[in-house]
């Protein structure tokens, strides 16, 4: 099975952007988090219609929580600048999911930073760790064949 990838397109803010002059590392986190979340709701949101949103799905049954990040700053992006981000999860195992993040500068093919995070499937309300149900599996995988 290969990962099915989701990407976006995004402009660095100047708000993005520190006292040094470039973005701020906080802010790469925020952006891995925020196409982690957009990857889920595209890979959702036909899968839980009667909810209106897969945001809406997501937070009455079940939440990922974060249980660590890994980031390597590669090179500085600056306010203007257009960056690609691309993630896909690499691997489920039991409750927690290995997801990875590019972000690429596409005018200088420059990798600007990777990231791994390890998440969690918790159920709603009550915060307990739930393992990743295959119907959730399928979503982010493909079968080979489905090139083909």
């Amino acid at each position: 099975m290969k990962p099915r990838k989701f990407e976006y397109t995004l402009e660095v803010p100047k708000s993005a952007i520190d006292q040094l002059g470039h973005v701020n590392n906080v802010i790469y986190l925020q952006w891995v988090q925020d196409i982690a979340e957009a990857h889920w709701a595209a890979a959702t949101q036909n899968k839980y219609p009667e909810y209106g949103t897969a945001m809406q799905a997501q937070q009455s049954e079940w939440a990922w929580v974060a249980l660590n990040h890994y980031i390597a700053y590669k090179n500085p992006a600056y306010a203007g600048d257009s960056l690609q981000l691309e993630t896909w999860v690499e691997q489920f195992s039991g409750v927690r999911s290995e997801r990875h993040t590019l972000i690429t500068r596409p005018s200088d093919q420059k990798l600007i930073a990777e990231a791994k995070t390890n998440w969690c499937l918790i159920t709603l309300p009550q915060g307990k760790p739930k393992r990743v149900p295959e119907e959730i599996v399928e979503l982010f995988f493909e079968d080979a064949d489905e090139d083909h």
